[in-house]
């Protein structure tokens, strides 16, 4: 593995959030980082508001399906807003402020992946085998954007941190960059030799995750720059840090580990069960994980700060 950097988590603790929703599919920041949302196997999504004393209980939402797999805060430009992509191919905008649904997009396959632009403008949905719509907030009845990537599933979609870009993770281990608004194909990073499981952007890297490796590439010529390597098992989760310093990615073996940007390791954190949701926090450098159900443990949300 590569080397060790100083450990600069060292003195994160790991806090539990009550958790009774079955397998944890998915976790959200709102974008001030004052609440953070999980969406599971059973029962409604829940959301925990971090103020002191008050996070562990968390409240449940109502309006909202109860087949949620995959959710999204809107960015700070509207940031009551959170889509929620149910399994049944319908993905639902949530408003904070009304308590209720207040927006609905009808997806024609089954959603993996859900994402807003940077301007809160438009919602990116991914699904595995149908490829990707986006839809836009002001005409929310019909997808301004459908596409799918010839002869590839679809593992993964992001928006560049500009917004200029849509980032697309197929199953066979390519990144399809494609430009915003136009749809015009910038270009194709072979990534893996099979599956990129995962993607992540920031102003100037874009991560993704593979069989046994994270390769970080430029944004500005697409060049790769790094090779993280050193996991047992593929990766399934690499997310950078607020500050773009870090990013954190999780593997089927168990564990979290942090890298800087030049790959050696920074901190690395046994969890309870199999990864099944990551995000840092978007404005320090706190993380929340969320874990499957262990040999001890059942599923659960952590926050570590």
């Amino acid at each position: 593995m590569a080397s060790t950097a100083p450990d600069v988590f060292g003195k994160h603790k790991e806090n539990t959030m009550h958790w009774d929703q079955g397998t944890v599919y998915d976790i959200s920041w709102s974008s001030d980082g004052s609440q953070l949302t999980a969406a599971g196997s059973t029962g409604p999504v829940r959301t925990w508001r971090l103020e002191r004393g008050g996070h562990k209980e968390g409240d449940a939402h109502s309006g909202l399906p109860s087949s949620i797999e995959r959710i999204a805060w809107s960015p700070p430009v509207n940031p009551s807003l959170l889509a929620a992509a149910a399994y049944e191919k319908t993905v639902c905008v949530w408003d904070q402020r009304l308590s209720s649904t207040t927006m609905r997009f009808a997806t024609k396959g089954v959603n993996s992946d859900v994402e807003w632009h940077p301007r809160g403008t438009h919602v990116l949905v991914a699904s595995r085998d149908e490829g990707m719509e986006v839809f836009d907030t002001a005409q929310p009845n019909r997808p301004v954007v459908s596409a799918s990537i010839d002869g590839a599933s679809l593992n993964s979609a992001r928006w560049s941190a500009d917004g200029t870009l849509l980032l697309l993770a197929t199953h066979a281990g390519s990144v399809e960059i494609y430009a915003w608004p136009t749809m015009t194909h910038i270009t194709t990073i072979p990534a893996h030799a099979s599956s990129c499981n995962c993607i992540a952007s920031d102003p100037h890297y874009i991560a993704t995750g593979g069989a046994d490796s994270v390769q970080l590439y430029s944004t500005r010529d697409f060049s790769l720059l790094t090779v993280i390597g050193g996991f047992e098992s593929p990766v399934v989760f690499a997310e950078f840090s607020a500050c773009g310093k870090f990013v954190a990615c999780a593997s089927d073996d168990e564990h979290l580990v942090i890298h800087n940007t030049k790959g050696r390791v920074v901190h690395k954190e046994k969890m309870h069960g199999l990864t099944t949701a990551l995000e840092w926090h978007p404005r320090n450098l706190a993380f929340a994980v969320a874990s499957a159900a262990g040999k001890s443990s059942k599923p659960s949300v952590s926050i570590f700060l």
